[in-house]
């Protein structure tokens, strides 16, 4: 199946089975989450790391730290609600096929007054596997 149909669909999922993130591979649903924030994305990378190599992944929001993770592991395909305007750089750079439905500065922390944390502690980072384990410690604090 060629990566179309796995945006296809990675997309399809997304929108009709009330996930976060789908990602899918071969015409197959290699990991599907509801759960909202960078857990899922982060998860993903963790659990499968390059085996994502040549992977489609639909998520409703794309910042700049999910970003850094599609391309570091590989993933050839894109589909996001949402996504950062860097986000957009860096998978545009990276020759990763993008849609999204809509685009902004930066992504909102959860009462929409700021800055996501993980938006923010990706700043100024561009190395996914530094930024891995940045936002592994992160989660491990608020867990």
């Amino acid at each position: 199946m060629t990566q179309v149909n796995d945006l296809e669909l990675a997309k399809t999922e997304l929108l009709t089975g009330d996930y976060a993130l789908v990602i899918v591979k071969d015409g197959e649903v290699l990991f599907a989450s509801k759960e909202n924030s960078i857990g899922p994305i982060y998860q993903a990378v963790r659990q499968f790391g390059k085996t994502l190599e040549g992977a489609s992944a639909a998520d409703k929001v794309v910042g700049k730290a999910a970003a850094l993770f599609c391309k570091t592991v590989g993933i050839k395909a894109v589909f996001a609600r949402l996504i950062s305007e860097t986000a957009v750089e860096i998978l545009t750079a990276a020759g990763i096929e993008l849609e999204f439905d809509k685009s902004c500065p930066y992504i909102l922390n959860r009462t929409r007054d700021g800055m996501c944390p993980i938006e923010r502690l990706a700043l100024d980072v561009d190395d996914g596997m530094a930024l891995l384990e940045k936002v592994g410690r992160f989660l491990g604090d608020i867990r």
